[in-house]
């Protein structure tokens, strides 16, 4: 979004959600209304909402820093890759999800009876919030450990046998969540809003494209490169 911190206060909430969706995470972190309340400047809704400004400021002017570079990570050694997945794209999951939730379950209040496709979409982020926390505490507290063992040449004790067994399961629940966030884009038409969509919604198509976005190459990166290195280890 490459602005200075005045021109920051002095812009609409709801102009600075119109250029950037990512800055409605922010905001509603912040617990700033960004939908019915957007049209105050930053500097008031910071006021009326009793924020945080520094740290609010700092972090919409990070948002230009955090552009992801997925380049070169099949030449990472194994726990530098490792700490990459956990760090960017298991930290992705665990800060988006609870908005993914927020989100979908305002829209349901202010649109749920007037239109069919809200609360199953709601029912379906849901499905893929429950399917997607258990998978990534698996892969923290039992594969990776493991793999990281096998780089180490440690011996370490495990009930699963060989690695390609937490593999193989973990490649299971990979595409499970990817059928669920195929139906997801069913339901929103591509993350396309209709046009009388209010910000809210919009916002929630938005993130909803940025997850299946990150989710995807996430995945790609642990089976495509991660999976096929920790099972060469027991060559």
């Amino acid at each position: 979004m490459s602005q200075s911190k005045e021109v920051l206060l002095n812009t609409r909430v709801g102009e600075l959600v119109a250029s950037d969706f990512r800055t409605a995470h922010i905001f509603s972190q912040f617990g700033i209304d960004f939908c019915c309340g957007g049209g105050i400047s930053l500097e008031r809704a910071i006021t009326r909402f009793e924020a945080d400004e520094d740290q609010l400021i700092n972090a919409l002017l990070a948002l230009d820093e955090n552009a992801e570079q997925g380049q070169g990570l099949a030449e990472l050694p194994l726990p530098d890759l490792l700490n990459y997945i956990e760090a960017t794209h298991h930290t992705y999951v665990r800060e988006k999800t609870p908005l993914l939730i927020e989100y979908s379950q305002k829209m349901v209040r202010a649109h749920g009876e007037n239109h069919s496709e809200i609360k199953p979409l709601a029912g379906w982020i849901n499905a893929l919030v429950n399917d997607l926390m258990p998978h990534l505490m698996k892969e923290e507290q039992i594969l990776f450990p493991a793999i990281l063992g096998l780089h180490n040449q440690v011996q370490t004790q495990t009930c699963f046998g060989h690695i390609s067994n937490p593999i193989n399961a973990m490649l299971h629940e990979h595409d499970e969540a990817l059928q669920i966030m195929e139906r997801i884009s069913e339901l929103t038409n591509g993350f396309e809003p209709p046009e009388y969509a209010c910000t809210t919604w919009r916002v929630c198509y938005a993130t909803l494209a940025e997850f299946q976005a990150d989710l995807k190459q996430h995945i790609y990166i642990e089976n495509n490169v991660l999976f096929p290195q920790a099972v060469a280890l027991t060559a």
